[in-house]
């Protein structure tokens, strides 16, 4: 991994951290490489329970690295640029990923929060889909994530008048689920995180999350589908009991199945 990119496991917890803050962690090659294989390790640790995404200094994702002036986005003769440039994008990590914008991320930062699960940002930060004012098309999956998230107007105003928004208006977009300090952006992320990585089974949690992801562009038919075979796979295991003994005797749960190891097979989750 990159020193672009930091990541720290502890209590169940990921946190994986955009370390460029001289630059305000804007997005370049090395942060690219760094956090597709952050996310790919934390998918394949099942010690890994949850993954807190965060910035370091003052801001979260700046946008693109604009040190290249008029070269940055000079792609005349390609046609082989991915808008999903990770190799592992956060909608694909079957652990929970949350979003801790911790200060302004806008463009490809904001992208970066949109493909994450919640996502938690500060009153003092400024945010936005500022690329159709910098004459290119918005990335990171946004045109399709937005409009199921918010609904059709609300996702066109933010990619097409592409404004720049204060940590509240983000939260009255319903783009993110909490607005707070950014002195407590990560004290809330871990709040959430550790709860999930206590509390929630990790296969279920993960089967959840697939299940939603791949529901935002499914039937109502393919959904119930996916759903069945999920919940038939977890009541075979033993987690379907432990939860309720630990329930029962007031005691945290003692998870024993994994997302690496108890994955089901044969189905597209």
């Amino acid at each position: 991994m990159t020193d672009a990119v930091l990541m720290d496991l502890a209590d169940g917890v990921a946190t994986i951290t955009l370390n460029r803050p001289e630059a305000l962690n804007t997005f370049n090659y090395d942060l690219m490489h760094g956090l597709g294989q952050a996310y790919q390790d934390c998918d394949a640790n099942d010690e890994v329970r949850c993954v807190i995404v965060t910035g370091a200094g003052k801001a979260f994702c700046a946008g693109a690295d604009l040190s290249g002036g008029g070269d940055t986005f000079d792609s005349s003769n390609r046609e082989d640029i991915s808008s999903c440039p990770l190799s592992m994008q956060a909608w694909e990590v079957r652990k929970p990923v949350i979003a801790a914008c911790n200060g302004h991320a806008v463009g490809v930062g904001l992208g970066i929060a949109t493909q994450c699960d919640i996502r938690i940002v500060a009153e003092e930060g400024k945010y936005g889909y500022l690329q159709n004012r910098r004459g290119v098309v918005a990335d990171f999956g946004v045109s399709y994530v937005l409009p199921r998230l918010l609904g059709f107007e609300k996702a066109f105003e933010l990619l097409v008048r592409a404004e720049r928004l204060t940590g509240q208006q983000v939260r009255e977009y319903g783009l993110a689920s909490r607005c707070v300090p950014a002195s407590k952006v990560l004290s809330v992320a871990q709040e959430i995180a550790r709860d999930i990585a206590v509390n929630c089974a990790p296969l279920i949690s993960g089967l959840h999350k697939s299940l939603l992801w791949q529901g935002l562009s499914s039937s109502l038919a393919e959904a119930v589908n996916r759903e069945s075979v999920a919940l038939n796979h977890s009541m075979r295991k033993p987690d379907a009991l432990e939860g309720g003994v630990a329930y029962f005797e007031k005691r945290s749960p003692n998870w024993k199945a994994s997302v690496n190891q108890d994955w089901p097979t044969g189905l597209d989750l």
